[in-house]
C-alpha cells in the first residue's frame, strides 16, 4: 500500500517573479545617486528597485532575519545593512557586483543604526539598548578601529556625516566627528583613526542643560558649521558646531520628529503627524505635504529637488520639494500577512490580508495596491482580518469575531456578521462554497459555521473540535467539508444533515492546513508533525506520511492547483515547495518525492499563505517578514 502513495518534489522551475514589502525603519527607502534607482528592504531582503519601471528589480539576500538598518555611501558604490536575530550581523555590500564584502559579527544585539563616513573609509554602527555598543570598522580591511561600550540605553540613531574635526582655523583635522543620540540627548565622538582613541563631548545647550530633548535624527547644514536635529517632542534643535553647544529650538508639530534633512539652509522633516514639513533658513515655515501615515524616512535625490519618503503604514512615496506634489512608488503591509487569496472572478487581481489591521487588492500586471480595506469604526480597537476569501467581493474574518464583506474596488463596507465568532481568538478560518450561496468559518474554541449569503444567517453550528480551527475546505458539489483543528484531528462534515461522519486523527501535534485532491477521496495535510500526509476516506490511517525537510521544517500553509496537478506548501524553513500530484485512469493519485528538490528560499521568517494563480502559472507566497513573493512555475 505504501508504495501507490509516494511523494516527490518534480523538477519543473520556480522563479522568482517579484517581492512586495518594507521594512518601516530609518533610512527605509534610499535614493539611489544615478538618480532612476532607489534602495529598500523588506524582511531579511535588500531590494534595489526602479523609479521608473515597477516591474524591474534587483534582489540581494544574505541575511537570515529582519533587516533593521540599511545605509549607503556617497558615491552609491557600497551599501550596509544589519539585522536582529540570533545573527545580529552586518554586512557591508559591493554594490557594483552585488556581492558581499565584510560580515561583522561584533554586536549581540539587533542592529540599531549604521552610518558610512563621506570619504567611504569607515562604519559606524551601534546596537540596540539591550547590546550597547559603539563599534568603528576600517573598510580597507574590515578589522575594528575603535570601540565603546555602554552608551546611553535608548540610543537610535549614529551618524558620520559631520566629517571631520576642525582646528582653530576651522579647518580639516584627520579626526573623524561621529554623532549618537537617542533618549540620552546629542553625543559628539572625536576620533583618531590612528590611535583608536574616541572622546565622548555631551551637546548641550548650556551649563545647566534647560534645552534636553530625545533625539531621533540629525543632519547637517552645508558647510557644516550647523547641526539640525529631530526631536520627540515635536521640536527641532539647531547646533553651533564651533561651541557645540545647543542654540535654538524651533517647534515644529505636537507629534515626534522622525527624519531630518538639510539643503540650503533649509531644513526638511519626516513628521509623526503624516506631513514633511519644509523650513527656511530663519526657521520660519514654509510648506508641507501630507501623506498617507507617519514619515519615518527621508532620502535626497541626487540634486535635492526630491525627497524618497517611507512611512510607517508601508508606502515609499516620491516628493517634489518645489512643486509639493509627490506620486506612490509603491505599498507593502509592515506587520504578518495572515492570507492571500486570488480573486475567482478576475485573474490579474488577488488579496492579502495582514496583522496590521488592512486587507489590501493588488493588480498583479503592475504590483500595485488599487484598494485597502481597513477594520469598520464600531469594532474592537486594533482588530484585524486573519482570514479571507475573494471571489468578486472580499469576505474576510477578523480577530474581534466579525466576518466582513467589502467591495473590491472601492474598499466600501457592504455588510457585516457581527459576533459570528467569539471575540476571544475570532475567526480563524473562511471558505467561501463553488455556488456562491454559503460561507464556512470556523473558531478559535473549535467551533465550524455556516451561514447563507443572502439572508447571512446561521444555517448550521457544528462543534466537536476542542481547540483552533486552522484550514478549511470544501468539496466540488458543496455538500461536505472538512475541518483541520489544533486539537489534531481532521473532521469530515455533511452539511445537508449537519453531522460528522468521519474523523482523521494525526499522531502528534495541530493541523495547519488542509486540501482536497480532485478525486474527492483524498486528502493532504500539514501541521505541527512536520509532515506532509496524505489521507483517504476509507482509512482511519496515513496512506503515506514523510518529513517535508528531516523535521527541519513546520508546514504552516498549503494550497492545491486547480488543475489537481500541484501543492505548494511553506512553513517555518522559509522555504516554498511544490509537490506533483500523479494519477492514472483507474488507480488512485500517488504523490512521488524524487532526488531533486524543488525548493526556494526567500522569506526571512516563516510563511503564512501559499496560493496558486488561477491559471496555475503563478504562486504566491505570504509570511510573518510582511513580504509578498511572486513565483512563476514553468512546467515542461
Amino acid at each position: 500500500l505504501h508504495n501507490r502513495f509516494r511523494f516527490k518534489i518534480m523538477n519543473p522551475t520556480i522563479e522568482f517573479d517579484h517581492l512586495m514589502g518594507l521594512n518601516a525603519v530609518a533610512n527605509g527607502a534610499i535614493f539611489h545617486p544615478n538618480g532612476q534607482n532607489y534602495l529598500c528592504s523588506s524582511g531579511g531582503n535588500i531590494i534595489m528597485g526602479d523609479l521608473m519601471d515597477a516591474h524591474s528589480q534587483i534582489f540581494l539576500r544574505e541575511h537570515d532575519d529582519i533587516i533593521t538598518c540599511v545605509t549607503l555611501s556617497t558615491s552609491g558604490n557600497l551599501l550596509a545593512s544589519g539585522q536582529s536575530g540570533e545573527r545580529p550581523d552586518i554586512l557591508v555590500w559591493d554594490l557594483s557586483n552585488r556581492k558581499v564584502i565584510f560580515r561583522f559579527e561584533e554586536h549581540d544585539s539587533k542592529i540599531q543604526g549604521i552610518s558610512f563616513s563621506q570619504d567611504e573609509r569607515i562604519l559606524a554602527s551601534i546596537g540596540s539598548s539591550d547590546d550597547g555598543k559603539l563599534m568603528i570598522w576600517d573598510l580597507s580591511n574590515g578589522c575594528i578601529i575603535a570601540s565603546a561600550s555602554k552608551l546611553p540605553p535608548g540610543t537610535v540613531f549614529v551618524s558620520c556625516e559631520g566629517g571631520f574635526i576642525k582646528d582653530i582655523k576651522r579647518r580639516d583635522t584627520d579626526h573623524y566627528m561621529i554623532f549618537t543620540g537617542g533618549q540620552d540627548g546629542l553625543m559628539m565622538w572625536d576620533l583618531d583613526p590612528y590611535s583608536g582613541d574616541m572622546t565622548p563631548m555631551r551637546i548641550t545647550g548650556d551649563v545647566r542643560a534647560t534645552i534636553n530633548r530625545e533625539i531621533t535624527s540629525i543632519a547637517f547644514s552645508d558647510t557644516k558649521e550647523f547641526l539640525f536635529g529631530a526631536t520627540s517632542s515635536g521640536d527641532f534643535i539647531i547646533a553651533n558646531m564651533r561651541s557645540h553647544k545647543i542654540i535654538q529650538s524651533i517647534n515644529a508639530t505636537k507629534m515626534s520628529l522622525n527624519c531630518i534633512l538639510s539643503f540650503n539652509e533649509s531644513i526638511v522633516i519626516g513628521c509623526g503627524d503624516n506631513t514633511i514639513k519644509i523650513f527656511g533658513p530663519s526657521g520660519n515655515f514654509i510648506g508641507q505635504v501630507v501623506l498617507d501615515g507617519p514619515v519615518v524616512s527621508l532620502s535626497f535625490s541626487p540634486n535635492k529637488s526630491e525627497v524618497l519618503a517611507s512611512t510607517a503604514v508601508g508606502t515609499i512615496t516620491r516628493v517634489n520639494l518645489d512643486t509639493m506634489k509627490f506620486i506612490i512608488i509603491s505599498e507593502s503591509h509592515t506587520k504578518t500577512i495572515t492570507q492571500v487569496s486570488f480573486d475567482e472572478g478576475n485573474p490579474d487581481r488577488f488579496a492579502t490580508a495582514s496583522l496590521d489591521g488592512t486587507i489590501r487588492v493588488w493588480d498583479i500586471a503592475e504590483y500595485a495596491v488599487t484598494c485597502t480595506v481597513s477594520a469598520r469604526k464600531e469594532q474592537v480597537r486594533g482588530a484585524y482580518p486573519q482570514c479571507l476569501a475573494f471571489a468578486d467581493i472580499l469576505y474576510s474574518g477578523w480577530s474581534d469575531g466579525k466576518v466582513l464583506a467589502h467591495s473590491a474596488e472601492t474598499g466600501e463596507n457592504l455588510w457585516l456578521l457581527d459576533n459570528a465568532h467569539p471575540s476571544d481568538g475570532g475567526v480563524t478560518a473562511l471558505v467561501l462554497s463553488h455556488n456562491r450561496r454559503f460561507l464556512l468559518t470556523g473558531g478559535q474554541a473549535g467551533e465550524v459555521r455556516l451561514w447563507e449569503l443572502r439572508s447571512r444567517e446561521l444555517i448550521s453550528h457544528l462543534k466537536e473540535h476542542k481547540q483552533r480551527i486552522t484550514s478549511l475546505a470544501l468539496f466540488d458539489d458543496d455538500s461536505m467539508a472538512l475541518s483541520a483543528c489544533r486539537d489534531r484531528n481532521i473532521l469530515r462534515w455533511d452539511l445537508k444533515t449537519e453531522r460528522r461522519v468521519h474523523c482523521h486523527m494525526q499522531r502528534m501535534g495541530g493541523l495547519h492546513g488542509v486540501v482536497i485532491l480532485k478525486d474527492q477521496q483524498h486528502s493532504v495535510t500539514v501541521g505541527q508533525e512536520k509532515k506532509i500526509v496524505m489521507w483517504e476516506w476509507k482509512r482511519n490511517d496515513p496512506v503515506f506520511q514523510s518529513y517535508i525537510d528531516e523535521e527541519n521544517d513546520e508546514g504552516n500553509a498549503l494550497a492545491i492547483s486547480h488543475d489537481g496537478n500541484w501543492i505548494a506548501t511553506g512553513g517555518t524553513a522559509g522555504m516554498v515547495r511544490i509537490w506533483a500530484v500523479s494519477s492514472q485512469p483507474g488507480k488512485s493519485p500517488s504523490l512521488h518525492l524524487s532526488a531533486e528538490s524543488l525548493t526556494s528560499v526567500a522569506h526571512s521568517k516563516p510563511i503564512t499563505s501559499v496560493a496558486f494563480s488561477l491559471d496555475d502559472k503563478q504562486i504566491i507566497s505570504t509570511g510573518e517578514d510582511g513580504s509578498i513573493f511572486i513565483w512563476c512555475l514553468f512546467i515542461n
